[in-house]
């Protein structure tokens, strides 16, 4: 599922709901991989782009190769996101 077509004029990716290794549910642009830690950093347009070696994208939060899945809705639910516009 996403949420909107990626805001980076560069982009043309589509932004993903993901949980993070530590429970986190944050949105990540499957293309171009910037990262919106919440939703109002989102509406915002204040990203991250982790990067290696930490991939942080705030403290005792990062998306790590191998660490991260793709959300479920149940993930949004607990996350407070479930009442946005999904697209499957």
């Amino acid at each position: 599922m996403w949420l909107d077509e990626c805001p980076s004029f560069w982009d043309e990716g589509r932004v993903r709901p993901l949980v993070t290794e530590s429970g986190k549910v944050v949105l990540m642009c499957d293309s171009c991989s910037a990262v919106w830690p919440t939703l109002d950093d989102f509406k915002e347009m204040e990203h991250v782009e982790p990067d290696e070696p930490d991939w942080a994208v705030t403290a005792g939060v990062h998306v790590r190769p191998g660490t991260f899945r793709w959300a479920s809705e149940r993930d949004l639910e607990v996350a407070g996101m479930s009442g946005l516009k999904w697209r499957p």
